[in-house]
């Protein structure tokens, strides 16, 4: 099959994400033209709304129920990180609708970019864990200003044939025997924070000076091992795959889709504590009014138990609608570090939180990724 023949099968929800990857390795594409095709559109019309959000999530499994009500998807254009969101959305970017995860919606409302969200409109939200309900941060003088849609976890996904290790942690990421076969990911977050927890940092989301001079010269000490710094989970599942990293910082859902494949890879559980993220939509304050009604809808859709049940089963993420967990089997709940009740894992890593002193250290980690 043509390329735009498998892209039309994926959104029309003949072809899963997965099967679409591994048709176009068939045919000669590899995994790397599937961000792109990704990127055509995904509405035959200009009435839906715009949502900006990570790659993956335009998959029609996650908003089914809205291309039922409305026969079309909305309308997806993507970020590589939430800092080029942010900047983007400053400059003059208006979406109707935003995913961040949870540690930057502060910051977010503080500047304007999301309005309240009015939870009432939506038939799925009392169905969220009770503890993604109120995360800190999201309501604000009874004001609601962002639902939760799906949480998981950074941890290291490394090859079990390929590294040797007596025990679990962070320090993987250290380990000389790997120079130039270990790959970190490129952001404040998933970078310098997992040098903040294996440095010690007491709370590495509001590090002290000392704490920052720790973390500094452990991700200096880090840069010449490393093959590269990652942005995207497609880059680590071709890295491990392929044997180029032994070793990566990634999510669950690189994790799950190697798996898939039969490559020998497990997802750690360090002893210095993964840490765990929540990540859900928020409203922006300037969409366009006319596509409100159906901005909830597909807010809606995305957290409910369907959307749910796809996710579990294609990224190996947590979602926040409890009932989805109900429509998994348990085996495939098992296969992806779940359980029925997700508050074990909820509460097994560290919470990932606002970071109290972002801009001295994203100068910090460009220094570093300088040689500076």
């Amino acid at each position: 099959m043509e390329a735009n023949e498998l892209m039309d099968k994926m959104t029309s929800g003949k072809m899963t994400r997965r099967e679409f990857k591994k048709a176009l390795a068939a045919v000669g594409l590899g995994l790397f033209a599937a961000p792109l095709a990704s990127r055509r559109g995904l509405a035959a019309t200009e009435d839906h709304p715009v949502i900006f959000t990570w790659e993956g999530y335009e998959d029609p499994g996650m908003h089914g129920s809205y291309l039922s009500k409305h026969g079309e998807s909305p309308n997806f254009t993507f970020f590589g990180d939430e800092e080029e969101a942010f900047a983007k959305m400053r400059a003059g970017f208006t979406p109707d609708i935003v995913m961040p995860c949870s540690y930057k919606v502060a910051i977010w409302r503080d500047a304007g970019i999301i309005q309240p969200i009015d939870d009432s409109r939506l038939s799925n939200f009392g169905d969220t864990i009770e503890s993604l309900k109120n995360v800190p941060d999201m309501v604000v003088d009874g004001k609601r200003y962002w639902v939760c849609m799906d949480w998981g976890q950074t941890s290291i996904i490394y090859r079990e044939d390929m590294v040797d290790i007596e025990e679990e942690s962070w320090g993987l990421m250290w380990d000389e025997r790997y120079r130039g076969r270990l790959s970190m990911m490129d952001s404040l977050i998933d970078g310098v924070m997992v040098a903040a927890i294996y440095g010690g940092a007491k709370d590495p989301f509001n590090m002290t000076p000392e704490e920052v001079d720790r973390t500094k010269e452990l991700l200096r000490e880090q840069l010449p091992l490393l093959r590269y710094y990652s942005s995207s989970p497609t880059d680590i599942q071709n890295a491990l795959a392929s044997g180029e990293v032994v070793a990566a910082v990634g999510w669950n859902d690189a994790y799950s889709a190697l798996k898939a494949e039969g490559i020998p890879v497990k997802f750690m559980e360090p002893k210095e504590g993964a840490m765990t993220w929540t990540c859900g939509i928020s409203l922006m304050a300037e969409g366009d009014a006319s596509k409100l009604d159906k901005a909830y809808d597909i807010i809606d859709a995305l957290i409910s138990p369907e959307a749910g049940a796809w996710e579990i089963t294609e990224f190996g993420y947590g979602h926040a609608n409890r009932k989805a967990f109900d429509l998994v089997d348990d085996a495939t709940l098992a296969d992806r570090g779940l359980t029925r009740n997700p508050e074990d894992r909820l509460n097994s890593g560290i919470f990932q939180e606002p970071i109290g002193n972002e801009p001295e250290l994203q100068n910090m980690f460009e220094e570093v990724k300088t040689g500076a």
